[in-house]
């Protein structure tokens, strides 16, 4: 049997008044517990998400490594690429593990 912790919530008077309104009595606990593990779960999906895309981001510069130590002064502190960086931010996401494809 999972062991069980008890919480007390201060939610304000009209999230209270919503919670009541919304659930029977006798299903409220579930239903709190059910969104506290949902947005736990996406959270920790966003997270991984976002781990894989910034190792992947990673990767990509290890190759780029030598382009960088090979550009001017001038070149590094100059303007944005807006399209240059969308290009390689697509070619990661489509190079990532768990990547959709087309």
């Amino acid at each position: 049997m999972n062991s069980i912790q008890q919480f007390t919530l201060r939610l304000p008077e009209d999230l209270a008044r919503r919670l009541a309104a919304a659930t029977p009595s006798r299903k409220r606990n579930q239903f709190v517990v059910d969104l506290v593990r949902r947005e736990l779960d996406r959270e920790s999906r966003e997270l991984e998400e976002a781990a894989q895309r910034l190792s992947a981001l990673e990767q990509l510069q290890i190759s780029d490594d030598g382009q960088w130590l090979a550009l001017d002064d001038d070149d590094a502190w100059g303007e944005f690429d807006e399209q240059r960086f969308l290009k390689e931010l697509g070619a990661v996401q489509t190079n990532a593990p768990g990547a959709a494809t087309p």
